[in-house]
């Protein structure tokens, strides 16, 4: 599968954070075999090992049938405990009680340990170099990659300081995975990235 364009903004003057979540190719099928909450919903899977803010979708569930998540579509879980999700933007008050099984259907997450990742701003692809992020400081980057092992997540930061001294408007980036072995995975397409003006200083 090729990586997607992901266009980013940076605020001058305001701390960024930007998550990029990390899952392998493999799905995982889980069965659903309760929902102790209606609003918002909750649903019991035990032994999910789902991370807090991890897309996942639910299929087979014969009642309520609403439950069911479109084809093109996802929910984001909220991790309640190890037997159990919240999916907070579903209401299910107005629908039937929950009754057989279901399947909670993700991409398994990658274990990110021993990963590294890095990513460059240039004027132009194949120009200038405008700002760098890795997670191995010793690579004396301009900032900081968080590799969040338990949300299987990549998080490029910079400080509010640094983003008010920028002196570039708009530029290309790209962000690559490290793998323990060295192998080399791109995580974004080549992609824009802009820094907007701030009016609260």
């Amino acid at each position: 599968m090729s990586a997607p364009e992901i266009p980013i903004t940076i605020t001058r003057g305001k701390t960024f954070e930007f998550g990029f979540l990390y899952a392998e190719d493999e799905l995982l099928y889980l069965p659903i075999t309760g929902m102790p909450s209606k609003a918002p919903v909750r649903l019991t899977v035990v032994g999910h090992g789902v991370p807090d803010g991890w897309p996942v979708q639910v299929t087979c569930v014969k009642h309520p049938v609403e439950l069911n998540t479109p084809d093109d579509e996802s929910q984001i879980a909220k991790l309640v405990d190890v037997d159990t999700i919240e999916l907070n933007a579903l209401n299910a008050h107005c629908w039937k009680a929950f009754s057989g099984s279901g399947l909670l259907v993700l991409n398994k997450p990658m274990n990110l340990t021993g990963w590294h990742c890095r990513a460059q701003v240039r004027d132009r692809v194949g120009g200038e170099v405008l700002f760098t992020w890795h997670s191995d400081p010793g690579e004396s980057p301009d900032g900081e990659i968080e590799v969040d092992l338990a949300h299987s997540a990549f998080v490029l930061k910079m400080d509010a300081a640094t983003a008010a001294a920028l002196e570039w408007k708009r530029g290309k980036y790209d962000v690559e995975a490290i793998a323990p072995g060295g192998e080399v995975y791109a995580l974004t397409a080549i992609s824009d990235i802009t820094v907007a003006d701030e009016v609260t200083a």
